[in-house]
């Protein structure tokens, strides 16, 4: 038997063996695939997971942003509404006010002012007041109110809308 094996050349002993050494290789190259693929399924599903966290997550905060646009349409609405009617208001008073004769136009208000004589006690802390007076004031004045007043109510308008807005806006978070 040693003779048939002097029969094969020694260039086809390399070969058998580059063949072995490639199989093994070949072997434990498909082992590592096989972990690397259950490593990837692993991979994919932890990104699946987050994924689907995150898909939650936004899915909660535009149904948040969409309830918080709801209500500050209604505030803006409601708002909008108090201001045109104040100042409607103001208007129609303006109007009866350039309408009225001369002795009606004056604008007339009623104060109280503090007597002259009026002592300040420290122990009481107070100070009469005099009696109830009035005080007429020009045309031109008596005008400029009118629009002071409005300036006043669109002005308090816009601030109680801005904290309403803000609470809103604060509440949404």
């Amino acid at each position: 038997m040693t003779a048939g094996l002097k029969l094969v050349p020694s260039w086809s002993w390399w070969l058998l063996a580059l063949v072995v050494v490639a199989s093994s290789q070949q072997y434990r190259v498909m082992g590592a695939q096989q972990d690397h693929a259950s490593d990837k399924a692993e991979w994919l599903e932890q990104l699946r997971l987050t994924a689907e966290a995150n898909a939650a997550v936004i899915l909660k905060q535009q149904t948040d942003r969409l309830a918080l646009e709801v209500r500050l349409g209604a505030l803006d609405t409601t708002s909008t509404e108090k201001l045109t009617h104040a100042q409607e208001e103001n208007n129609r008073l303006q109007r009866l006010y350039s309408s009225a004769d001369d002795e009606r136009r004056r604008l007339r208000i009623e104060v109280r002012v503090a007597r002259a004589d009026a002592i300040v006690s420290a122990a009481t802390g107070a100070g009469s007041l005099g009696d109830a007076a009035s005080v007429e004031l020009s045309a031109a004045a008596g005008s400029a109110v009118w629009d002071i007043r409005g300036g006043m109510i669109s002005d308090q308008e816009k601030l109680e809308y801005l904290q309403e807005w803000a609470r809103a806006v604060r509440a949404g978070e």
